[in-house]
């Protein structure tokens, strides 16, 4: 049983109905976001075609784990106990609640920063990258990290000195708070349309049929819902009184959860729609395919997106078949465009990717 040294009277010594959600929340969440990587990872494995964006993407997950960690951690009342407003607790849970508070702000930061650098990693897959498009992309990558490492080291020396973060009583003097959260997450918010900006742009010059390019785009798309939460985490993020920080600051949190995760999911969207793709066409179009090769009539190709080889091969030895390439860039990734029902586009693309079409020989 607790003693009254250890808990105040005022304090329920039990989690707090707004961590709880939090928690469940932030545990669901996490869940998806390993799913997610997971089975991009399955697919890259398919090939054995990883990459930095990959690596990128893991590493954002490492760090979204180490974020959860942190917010179980923080909800406990033996430590922390966060949720409850700041006069019920003791000096101990207050500097475990500042410690693990600071911990988690800093693995936010990273995460998200690898999320967007994974982003920027699968642009090079997936597009050619001409001479101002990679300039454009350099300068987005340095404003990621610049962005992380403003956010990471304001957040350290917020406070002079900087243990005094963590013990509570300490004299100290402090930066605006509430201005400084409110800057970075506008940043955040800003790269993320620049990202999703020039995807736009790429997308949009390929010379494919409307109803591909509305799909591609699409995909790119979902990342907007990323912004959205940013947004939603300001409006929290304003409403957060630094004379209760341990009251007014769950729901802040739990947006800042969901938006750190949520980014992890939407990057992988694109990888994962490849992989349900693939398995698809070839559930639904192996005998298709191998009629189709019998006979002497190409099949129709297969849609994916930042994939690796194509998924028939030629066989050379035999002089069996021939294959063509056309169109080669830097993005050899992104080489098939395949559709099951047999339409087909003009790949000639005023942005290249690289295309592989094979012949039957008769």
């Amino acid at each position: 049983m607790s003693t009254a040294t250890e808990i105040p009277t005022l304090h329920p010594d039990k989690i707090s109905h707004g961590y709880l959600v939090y928690d469940i929340v932030a545990c669901i969440l996490t869940f998806l976001a390993i799913v997610c990587v997971a089975l991009r990872f399955i697919h890259r494995a398919r090939t054995n075609d990883f990459r930095w964006d990959d690596w990128a993407i893991l590493a954002s997950l490492v760090f979204a784990v180490g974020v959860l960690v942190g917010t179980l951690l923080i909800s406990v009342p033996s430590i922390a106990g966060a949720g409850y407003h700041i006069t019920t607790y003791t000096i101990p849970q207050l500097n475990n609640y500042f410690k693990l508070a600071l911990a988690s702000d800093v693995l936010y930061n990273f995460s998200v920063a690898g999320s967007k650098a994974s982003i920027l990693f699968f642009y090079r897959r997936i597009f050619s990258i001409d001479g101002q498009f990679l300039v454009f992309m350099r300068i987005i990558g340095g404003l990621i990290v610049a962005n992380c490492l403003a956010a990471v080291l304001g957040l350290i020396l917020s406070d002079n000195p900087v243990q005094a973060q963590w013990n509570v009583g300490m004299p100290y003097t402090t930066i605006n708070g509430p201005a400084f959260w409110t800057t970075m997450a506008v940043m955040n918010i800003v790269l993320d349309i620049l990202i999703l900006g020039i995807a736009q742009v790429r997308v949009w010059k390929l010379n494919m049929s409307l109803q591909r390019k509305l799909l591609i785009s699409s995909l790119f798309v979902l990342g907007a819902f990323t912004i959205i939460t940013s947004i939603l985490r300001i409006v929290y993020l304003l409403t957060v009184d630094l004379s209760d920080l341990t009251y007014t600051l769950t729901t802040a949190g739990l947006w800042t959860n969901v938006e750190m995760n949520l980014s992890i999911i939407c990057v992988c969207i694109p990888v994962i729609y490849s992989l349900i793709n693939i398995r698809r066409a070839g559930m639904q179009s192996g005998t298709a395919q191998s009629s189709a090769w019998k006979s002497g009539k190409r099949s129709g190709p297969l849609i994916t997106i930042g994939s690796g080889r194509p998924s028939y091969k030629s066989d050379i030895k035999s002089g069996q078949y021939l294959s063509s390439e056309a169109g080669l860039s830097h993005s050899a990734a992104y080489q098939t465009i395949v559709e099951t029902d047999g339409e087909t586009h003009s790949l000639e693309p005023l942005d290249p990717i690289h295309v592989r079409t094979e012949y039957q020989v008769t």
